[in-house]
Formats: C-alpha cells, structure tokens, sequence
C-alpha cells in the first residue's frame, strides 16, 4: 500500500501471522511481535514497551492511534498514483505510466523542469476520456519519453521525476 506522510511517500507492505509480524517500509524490514485483540485493535511491542493500537481507514485516509497519538496517513488518489510494474514510487523518485493503453494528448512538463508536488505533468486519453497525471513528489524531470498524438501502452515510462 502506497501512503503519504508529513509530504512523504512510503510503500507499506505487512507480512507475517501468528502474533509475529514484519512491517516493511520502503523495503527496509521492522519485526515486532502483536497481540491481536479485534480486526483494528492490537496490542504491540515498540521500543520494548508494549503499546494499544487502533487502526482504521476511510476512502482518503488511515488512522493509526498509539497510546494517545493520532497518526493520518493519506492515500494518493487514482490519477495521481505511479502506474510502473517497477514499484514506480519511492521516496526519490517517482515513474510515471499510464492507467492504461492511450493517446499522448498534450505534455505538460520538459526534461529539466523543476516541478512541486501535485503539478500537472501529463494529459492522456484512453476509451475517449482524458487524464490527467500528476506528480506526487517535487523535485526535477529526468526523463520525457513521449510526445502529444504518440500511442502509448500501459507499461510505457512517459515521464520519471526525481527528488533534489
């Protein structure tokens, strides 16, 4: 699951079962042991202190709540999601594919190009309906690999956009 936090992107990935688990965090591994208590209640061991965690989600938003502290973490919206079989976004660097087979109808950026976190880099249209992608990190173009009419498949890298 790919979230953002404090203007920072991680792709959160939960594995284990059986009260041991593993959290990773952009591939970095985290082992802690938890005791489940209902579907979004457990009970957990952080820094050798066991803790209570309510976690829940909403269609934007989840909520982790730690022994008093509320924690939101939002989820990007469709179009403005990295579509790359690559894992595509990371926390430096963010590539850009289409949502599916399409028409190049007008790109916004050039290589170089500096650009802020929610920019408007591409417009491609696919079963006559025209989208919008949008940068979710600011940092620079690095690479422009397609131009307005070309056709495209939903696996083409059409822009990479890469942190400071």
């Amino acid at each position: 699951m790919i979230l953002n936090y404090n203007n920072k992107v991680y792709n959160i990935e939960l594995q284990g079962k059986d009260g041991s688990y593993s959290l990773l965090v952009d591939g970095d591994k985290v082992d802690f042991p938890v005791n489940i208590i209902s579907d979004n209640v457990f009970n957990m061991q952080i820094e050798n202190k066991f803790v209570n965690v309510f976690a829940t989600q909403d269609e934007n938003n989840c909520y982790v709540f730690i022994d008093g502290d509320t924690f939101t973490f939002s989820k990007p919206k469709e179009e403005e999601k990295c579509f790359s079989s690559e894992g595509g976004l990371s926390a430096d660097k963010e590539i850009i594919k289409p949502p599916m087979p399409g028409c190049i109808v007008k790109v916004l950026v050039q290589k170089e190009q500096k650009v802020e976190e929610g920019t408007a880099l591409i417009i491609v249209e696919a079963m006559k309906m025209e989208t919008s992608l949008y940068s979710t990190i600011s940092g620079i173009v690095t690479q422009v690999n397609v131009s307005a009419g070309e056709q495209v498949d939903s696996d083409t890298v059409l822009i990479v956009v890469e942190k400071e």
